[in-house]
């Protein structure tokens, strides 16, 4: 299957991303020390680079991030960090030594402030509407809520594995730096409060419980966390992702007709370092492939 094209028409344009783990497996399970390294390595990948985090959710198979890059490399470059990191992380603590990742990220863009509020409602709604805790606040791996509605911090750790490597006589502990994770405010909302901003985000809570519906008791924390990460799920739920999220009919065809003509453009720009060893301008907003260089030195 061809991989969707990056694309980031504007700076600091904000995305919804995702990811599962390979066949569904629940590898990504929470516990203290997965917690610990998810949030080390996505806060040290926040410190390098320039990336804006404004709400995430952790659960056992899948994750899924509201972020904002300055273009599209940033975003592409942030994410192929934490993947390979958390994968060698969280692989290692399992014993997991094959692929972890289904396959790449998929991100959408958000258009509007309708469209971030209804990411970050869906966002905030992960863990309960599954049927795993009555409350996101009761969700024993990492979630944004209780950051932003009740200001607890997210602490990680980072391994720095190099070091180790070069000094086997080094311990985890003598390596290992402490991190806390910023999550920024969604866009448009500077002029609130701390307390105002919270509210916000304990009412968007509120209005997405709502429309969770679960015919069953949750399960609960302390099954969530006896799980084996090596199992799959009895049924897995995927549902095809959409190329953008706006609250207006116009501002998303609009963006269709652009992402059209950029993925024409691209097209173009490929067929000339392929038949004619020409590198064309690769449209504004997107990414060349790799080995496009070496492509037109061998043509």
């Amino acid at each position: 299957m061809a991989r969707p094209l990056r694309y980031q028409p504007d700076e600091w344009s904000t995305f919804f991303v995702t990811a599962r783990c390979i066949h569904g497996r629940f590898l990504v399970r929470p516990s203290p020390t997965v917690n610990r390294l998810i949030i080390g390595v996505l806060a040290r990948a926040s410190e390098m680079f320039d990336v804006k985090l404004f709400g995430l959710c952790f659960l056992s198979n899948h994750y899924h991030l509201l972020i904002s890059s300055r273009n599209a490399p940033t975003l592409a470059a942030f994410m192929q960090y934490i993947g390979s990191n958390i994968a060698r992380e969280v692989g290692r603590l399992h014993g997991w030594r094959e692929k972890f990742w289904a396959r790449r990220y998929y991100a959408s863009i958000v258009l509007d402030e309708e469209g971030l509020e209804e990411r970050m409602k869906y966002i905030l709604s992960n863990s309960v509407k599954e049927g795993l805790v009555k409350h996101p606040r009761y969700w024993p791996g990492v979630h944004c809520y209780r950051n932003l509605a009740e200001g607890t911090p997210l602490h990680g750790v980072w391994v720095d594995r190099t070091a180790q490597y070069n000094q086997p006589s080094l311990t985890e502990k003598d390596v290992a730096t402490h991190y806390t994770l910023k999550l920024h405010r969604l866009p448009g909302h500077d002029d609130l409060s701390e307390f105002e901003y919270r509210q916000l985000i304990r009412d968007l809570t509120n209005e997405a419980l709502e429309e969770c519906q679960t015919e069953h008791p949750p399960l609960g924390a302390k099954r969530i966390l006896s799980m084996d990460p090596h199992t799959t799920p009895e049924h897995s739920e995927k549902s095809p992702a959409p190329i953008c999220h706006s609250s207006s009919g116009e501002t998303r065809r609009e963006f269709v007709l652009a992402f059209k003509s950029f993925v024409e453009g691209y097209k173009d720009a490929f067929r000339g370092a392929l038949h004619q060893a020409i590198l064309k301008q690769v449209p504004d907003g997107g990414i060349p492939p790799v080995g496009w260089h070496a492509l037109v030195s061998t043509g």
